[in-house]
């Protein structure tokens, strides 16, 4: 047997298993996760919609017609870009979010066996 135990004994075994357990996500946010990643696509694309209904009846912008692709929807390019614009938009607000509640409710920057940062005062270098 070595010093150590050599990874058999049952302290080991249980600090390995609680190191494990503190390093598993919750499966409910595995759940939102894929929930996000559905519904931010989802919202741009029917907020794209509703954006350019209200641009057909305000007449904020003229659409190019370098825009315009013929088929069925000629409009198909300026809903896939509103689309990836938008989503990418909705995106950066929910993280945007998610910071803020995890700067006012999660765990503080340092703990109680953390050493504060080190502030150099130094002389300053010559060329």
């Amino acid at each position: 047997m070595g010093k150590y135990g050599g990874g058999n004994s049952f302290q080991a075994q249980q600090q390995k298993e609680m190191r494990e357990a503190q390093q598993r996500i919750h499966p409910i946010w595995r759940g939102v996760g894929l929930l996000l990643i559905v519904i931010t696509p989802v919202l741009g694309f029917f907020s794209g919609l509703v954006l350019l209904e209200e641009n057909a009846k305000q007449g904020w912008f003229i659409i190019p017609s370098g825009w315009l692709v013929q088929g069925a929807d000629p409009l198909l390019l300026l809903k896939i870009g509103l689309t990836i614009v938008l989503g990418l938009l909705i995106y950066f607000f929910l993280q945007f979010i998610s910071i803020v509640i995890l700067r006012v409710f999660g765990p503080p920057r340092y703990g109680p066996y953390d050493v504060p940062p080190v502030v150099y005062k130094g002389k300053k270098p010559r060329r």
